[in-house]
């Protein structure tokens, strides 16, 4: 029998977002799906600076994270410059002073943007930081919409996810034209844009758990099911690989293995335990471990936050595990899933962490996550 724990349910927040006006510092053409810009440089820099690379910092190990780098790719692919990449991790995040800074001109931030104080750092060190992304606490961090100024362009749009919002902006970038290369666009550029706008957004049907788009499920078991590295550093073949990817076979493939799925995620489901999140702060919920499958915490949190709802706690699924890149067993991943109104972001956003109202994470001293099991609390 579980003990119910009372708790005020944070309302969701809904956001409105305006189009950036032209800006005198930089060029901006926007449409109803996106904004394409490039800063400018108030003078002429000096020839030590001219070999300069562009730096792409993208969320890992995440599909939309790698989408969104892969949208850079084709944009900085057609302009024949060969960016640096940086995925980023939740449980070990990049600082400034990781970076080659005297190696990069401009960096983006692809579907994440970091911690507090992270872009205001970066920007004062380089020629100009670009901000897509579309998590609720990056909006809380730099506020909504679009913005425009010398150095720093920002679009945080709730309504797309982090790939959408990329393929946006650099598609048009390269339609637009940046530092006069316009007419160096060919139809063979752009059509390769096109070829993948599909992929793109399937990604984000997932990523926002919306699953309007037909077999939109199987298609996201079908992508795990590749097991594809999202690390560019790790797999250098990575952008080849996903404009290799095959719609319709993903889909095939994916149907096989979804009943296979449900049936590991039923058998977790069974042995799902109460806990008091932050102790008791945010009330309680169900959590499950689920180091044996870690790739399946989305639907496993969701399924999880559904059962913790029907037995009158919060409609919220806590997924456990530990991360092998992290090298030390004391260190937890807590994966939070919510369904509804429920915000999970106040909860990890408490403990370092972030993301979506529906979706977000933290990392947890193993000790400490053994306080927040009710079982352990009542017996003491």
């Amino acid at each position: 029998m579980f003990t119910v724990c009372r708790h005020n349910k944070v309302p969701s927040l809904v956001s409105k977002f305006r189009t950036a006006t032209i800006s005198s510092v930089a060029r901006i053409t926007t449409t109803g799906s996106g904004v394409t810009s490039s800063c400018t440089q108030a003078t002429k820099p000096p020839p030590s600076t001219l070999m300069k690379k562009p730096a792409v910092l993208y969320h890992y190990p995440c599909p939309d994270g790698a989408f969104a780098a892969l949208a850079a790719h084709l944009y900085f692919s057609s302009i024949h410059i060969t960016p640096l990449y940086f995925p980023n991790t939740v449980y070990s995040p990049i600082r400034v002073e990781d970076l080659p800074l005297n190696e990069i001109d401009h960096v983006y931030l692809l579907d994440f943007v970091g911690p507090s104080g992270f872009v205001h750092q970066l920007h004062s060190k380089v020629d100009c930081v670009v901000v897509l992304d579309h998590h609720k606490t990056a909006r809380e961090l730099l506020g909504g919409g679009t913005y425009v100024s010398e150095n720093l362009i920002k679009v945080i749009d709730m309504d797309r996810s982090g790939a959408t919002i990329a393929y946006d902006y650099f598609k048009e970038k390269l339609i637009n034209g940046d530092n006069n290369r316009a007419a160096d666009v060919d139809a063979l550029k752009i059509g390769e844009f096109d070829r993948v706008r599909r992929l793109f957004e399937y990604i984000e049907d997932r990523d926002l758990w919306r699953w309007k788009l037909p077999d939109s499920k199987a298609f996201s078991s079908g992508l795990d099911d590749r097991n594809i590295e999202y690390d560019i550093n790790l797999n250098p073949s990575l952008f080849q690989q996903l404009l290799a990817l095959d719609l319709k076979s993903l889909i095939e493939q994916g149907k096989i293995s979804l009943s296979h799925k449900q049936k590991r995620i039923d058998e977790v489901l069974e042995k799902s335990f109460e806990i008091a999140l932050g102790a008791g702060t945010f009330g309680c919920c169900l959590a499950v471990n689920a180091d044996s499958l870690p790739e399946l915490r989305s639907e496993l949190g969701n399924q999880l936050a559904v059962r913790s709802r029907n037995m009158k706690l919060r409609g919220i699924g806590a997924v456990v595990y530990k991360v092998p890149e992290l090298e030390n067993d004391q260190m937890l991943k807590v994966s939070l899933r919510s369904i509804g109104d429920e915000d999970t972001t106040s909860i990890s956003q408490a403990f370092g962490g972030g993301g979506h109202q529906n979706a977000s994470s933290l990392m947890l001293n193993s000790a400490e996550f053994e306080n927040w099991k009710v079982s352990n609390r009542t017996s003491t």
